[in-house]
């Protein structure tokens, strides 16, 4: 009888510790939750929070530094983030730039946009061929033979950038020609200063900003998601973080809506013939020519 009534004793006697542990779980939790709903964790909870589509958290955005994101040939103090006045638009075109797309259409009709970034010293023009969606791997901008290709996209694309998505392909022939530097962005510091890709077309001067740079499979992005459907669009935006994956740089901050159009440019990895290289902007301005 003694050692029961020892042993219900000492059964008691715990079960009351281990109500006052989960007591004090309950308070010190519902605590965090208040001062996580005031703002009173992680610095007042800075950074943009994206979805996965489903509504579960995708991961926290980190700050971006916009005191670094200067550009070297324009003063960037009062650029806006998003489309504005002629005059904003003036402050982020480089004044000294300008191309003559009608003249480039007599050397080559296949010549309809010039593509400009100027830090990764990428200036090249954009061709489309109406018949071969390959023809520009293996030619250059005067429709000659040539290894280094050009920059190019193919005919799924329309030619005035009004496509959700234009993909831009270039090769990756490490000496400086087509996309060789496209690398660049995959330096922190680089995607974070300089962020802006600038498109000349007949009418228009078309002013991007990235959002991503990360290394991808080699599949037909256009061919999965098309250049126009919405609700495929949606969901590539969607899953882009996922394919950045953890080497990826991303700007979430400037992170494109389903009404955004944007840019993909796209290069060979090397010694890696399945992988792509893979760099992203979002349409912030355009101006007329």
């Amino acid at each position: 009888m003694s050692r029961r009534r020892n042993g219900e004793g000492m059964s008691t006697g715990m079960l009351i510790v281990l109500v006052v542990v989960a007591t004090l779980l309950c308070v010190t939790l519902a605590v965090l939750m208040y001062m996580d709903k005031k703002g009173m964790l992680d610095g007042g909870g800075a950074g943009t929070v994206l979805t996965d589509g489903s509504g579960e958290n995708a991961g926290a955005a980190e700050d971006s530094d916009n005191a670094d994101n200067i550009h070297p040939e324009t003063d960037m103090t009062d650029a806006p983030a998003g489309p504005g006045t002629d005059s904003d638009l003036n402050a982020l075109i480089p004044q000294d730039k300008d191309v003559d797309i009608t003249s480039l259409k007599s050397r080559n009709p296949d010549i309809y946009a010039w593509l400009y970034i100027p830090e990764a010293g990428i200036d090249e023009p954009i061709l489309q061929n109406s018949e071969d969606v390959n023809y520009y791997i293996t030619h250059n901008a005067d429709g000659e033979p040539d290894e280094n290709g050009s920059v190019f996209t193919q005919m799924l694309n329309s030619k005035d950038f009004s496509d959700n998505l234009t993909v831009i392909y270039g090769h990756n022939s490490g000496d400086d020609k087509g996309f060789s530097n496209l690398k660049v962005f995959g330096d922190p510091d680089y995607f974070a200063k300089y962020p802006y890709i600038y498109i000349y077309t007949e009418d228009r001067i078309l002013v991007y900003k990235t959002f991503a740079a990360y290394e991808s499979d080699d599949k037909l992005i256009i061919l999965f998601y098309g250049t126009q459907d919405d609700e495929l669009y949606h969901i590539y935006l969607s899953n882009i973080e996922e394919y950045a994956g953890i080497g990826g740089r991303l700007d979430k901050d400037e992170w494109p809506l389903p009404s955004d159009r944007i840019i993909t440019l796209s290069t060979g990895v090397t010694e890696r013939e399945d992988r792509r290289f893979l760099v992203q902007a979002k349409l912030i301005m355009e101006k007329t020519r």
